[in-house]
């Protein structure tokens, strides 16, 4: 299965599980007699006991004088009491992506939401269950009875195994970035770099304020399509009734080799290429947004090489002429059609001669 196919099911898989938290939230207010625990409560116990024995075991033979080897023991007891405060700060980083995930999820695939392709189901299955949205179980567990290996493991209601997170990894990986990957929003980047060429984008005062300016979603005189003789290349549409728009077309080609354009363009992909620690998020806009238009995708969780980083760039130049500049513009107001004057009917007469027998 190519990456796209690959992606795209992904992304249907994703959305099934929307779909199911969809279904039971609609099932909210006919269920107000039953419990709303969806997730069961973590048995902290049965990870502990075993560890709260051999402490006091270990406390018991240090104070007695008879430890073995006083060092490792001593050392063995502060990795317990260490694992508290493991617990309790994995749980921090637990709620700090469980407090966004619904934000996330309702912005699923557009800008500033979760990146529904790259998400691994498992993943996205894990933090549904994590938030409540779905039933689950929560465990802490220490592999292979290891101390150092504690783990969060999280299983479907019907008790299907879904993931496994180990505690110092997530506690890493929440001091740079999130357990998902968001899509950048790069809407006031964009938006910004318009304000800010009035040589290209046509702006308009508002309240008589030269301070105070906002954009008509037209460009100026300059990019505007002109015909062979050098005169505007307008045309009419229809609106409603006998009302029509006078539009002219709007020259792309000029605006993207335009320098101001290439220069402006280039400082937010750069941006992007160097805002994250991975390239996981412009791995995420491009397969969310820019593949709309040029049909591109890239493999999730991967380094991108110089060539793939350049084409990244010059893609998102292509995506912001398709889709954030119109292709015409109306020229002045709605024009009332004139009726043309009916033309008078001439009757021809037939003159019929007389003939005399």
């Amino acid at each position: 299965m190519a990456i796209k196919e690959k992606l795209i099911e992904n992304q249907r898989l994703n959305n099934e599980i929307k779909f199911t938290i969809s279904e039971e939230q609609s099932r909210l207010s006919y269920e107000l007699g039953y419990s709303d625990s969806k997730v069961k409560p973590i048995d902290y116990a049965t990870l502990f006991t075993p560890f709260i024995e051999e402490f006091a075991s270990i406390q018991l033979r240090l104070q007695n004088g008879v430890s073995k080897n006083p060092v490792e023991d001593r050392k063995y007891s502060d990795k317990i009491l260490a694992s508290v405060e493991n617990i309790k700060v994995s749980l921090e980083n637990l709620m700090g992506n469980t407090e966004v995930w619904p934000d996330m999820v309702q912005m699923a695939g557009l800008m500033g939401g979760v990146d529904l392709m790259g998400t691994p189901v498992g993943r996205f299955l894990c933090l549904s269950i994590l938030n409540g949205d779905l039933g689950g179980t929560i465990e802490i567990v220490a592999v292979d009875g290891d101390i150092d290996k504690l783990a969060w493991e999280i299983y479907e209601k019907d008790g299907k195994f879904v993931e496994r997170i180990f505690l110092n990894k997530l506690n890493d990986l929440s001091e740079a970035q999130d357990m998902f990957v968001s899509i950048p929003d790069t809407r006031a980047g964009n938006e910004s770099f318009k304000l800010g060429s009035p040589e290209i984008f046509e702006q308009k005062e508002l309240g008589g304020d030269s301070s105070n300016v906002a954009l008509t979603g037209g460009v100026t005189e300059t990019f505007r399509k002109v015909k062979k003789d050098g005169k505007p290349d307008l045309f009419e549409k229809p609106i409603k009734g006998n009302l029509f728009q006078v539009f002219q077309g709007i020259d792309k080609e000029a605006i993207g080799a335009s320098l101001a354009f290439n220069t402006e363009m280039d400082k937010i992909t750069t941006g992007l290429l160097e805002q994250f620690q991975s390239f996981d998020q412009v791995i995420a806009f491009n397969n969310n947004i820019l593949a709309k238009v040029t049909d591109y995708y890239l493999k999730p969780a991967a380094a991108l090489k110089d060539g793939q980083q350049k084409k990244f760039q010059e893609d998102y130049k292509k995506w912001f002429l398709e889709t954030e500049i119109a292709d015409e513009m109306p020229i002045g107001p709605p024009q009332r059609k004139t009726k043309e004057p009916k033309k008078e009917e001439v009757v021809e007469e037939t003159v019929v001669e007389e003939q005399v027998s």
